[in-house]
């Protein structure tokens, strides 16, 4: 009987065919990661698309939109936490103490919970997979030894000015930075400020199809941004701003001048909700003029993204 020789692979064959997969993998995974990317920005183009719905819900109840109140009075609390019977979170919203601030651990609420207890649970309508980050809770730069969980969604105050950026000076020569000094339409550009003003639609005179309510923010890098307390963002710089030394860690979260303007961990922009609903990615060569328009609700510009 005649026997059967079975010829082995080479090693030189056999390192032709690593190399061929390698190759072969190697055009397959940046196909497979822009797959991934474009499912995840469309699902936080949907979370935006939600909270601009549960806007028009709250101000449809309370003639305006849900303030922003990290800033003075008792009961602190982020524009996110009136939001949450329109977001299918009323549990939640139940479980909060009104009478306290958002902040409070010494009284214990319907859900036997503290107000901070709830406000440390991460909340899947306000986080986008594009960030992965931000689902681990963390110290916010106002807050000592309260690690709370964060949002990657951010109120437009306005196109106020950042501490070392360009905004809006006001006719009396001042700049109000981040909001912080606008309490009243007349001193907020924006559609909710840090420091309690909220607009009426009536207030937006720029049309709510114009003007920007929500935008993407990246709260691992600036410090001021989690769902219960607060989170809010200016449009002193264009979308993005120094996003690659946030990235590297040559600039840090508690770098108010440069963190609290809208950015994203999506390429090339950010999406942002307009006040009739409709979400658009804005890309980082926005025109900053235009750009800036769509932060102010009352400013008679002619030009927005």
């Amino acid at each position: 009987m005649k026997s059967v020789v079975r010829r082995a692979f080479t090693l030189i064959e056999l390192l032709v065919v690593i190399a061929i997969i390698a190759v072969l993998i190697g055009l397959l995974l940046p196909a497979v990661q822009k797959v991934r990317e474009a499912a995840a920005r469309s699902t936080c183009q949907n979370n935006l698309k939600q909270l601009g719905l549960a806007l028009h819900g709250y101000h449809d109840a309370n003639a305006k939109l849900p303030p922003g109140t990290s800033q003075g009075g008792g009961v602190a609390r982020s524009w996110t936490v009136p939001l949450l019977p329109y977001l299918e979170q009323q549990a939640i919203f139940n479980g909060v103490t009104q009478t306290v601030s958002i902040l409070d651990n010494g009284t214990t609420g319907s859900a036997g919970r503290t107000n901070l207890g709830l406000i440390q649970q991460p909340l899947k309508a306000v986080l986008c997979p594009s960030d992965p980050d931000a689902t681990t809770n963390l110290t916010r730069q106002d807050l000592a030894n309260m690690p709370i969980a964060l949002t990657n969604y951010a109120s437009n105050v306005g196109d106020h000015r950042n501490g070392s950026g360009t905004g809006f000076q006001f006719p009396d020569g001042n700049f109000r930075d981040y909001g912080n000094g606008a309490t009243s339409a007349a001193t907020c550009r924006g559609v909710i400020s840090r420091a309690g003003y909220s607009a009426a639609f009536g207030e937006i005179t720029d049309g709510l199809s114009n003007t920007y309510f929500l935008g993407e923010v990246v709260p691992r890098w600036c410090g001021w941004q989690d769902w219960g307390y607060q989170s809010f963002a200016t449009t002193a710089f264009t979308v993005n701003h120094r996003n690659a030394e946030f990235q590297s860690g040559a600039l840090g979260a508690g770098d108010p001048n440069n963190c609290i303007t809208f950015r994203s961990r999506h390429p090339g922009g950010a999406n942002f909700v307009y006040g009739d609903g409709t979400v658009r990615f804005l890309t980082d060569g926005v025109d900053f003029i235009a750009y800036r328009a769509g932060a102010s609700r009352a400013g008679n510009e002619v030009l927005v993204p």
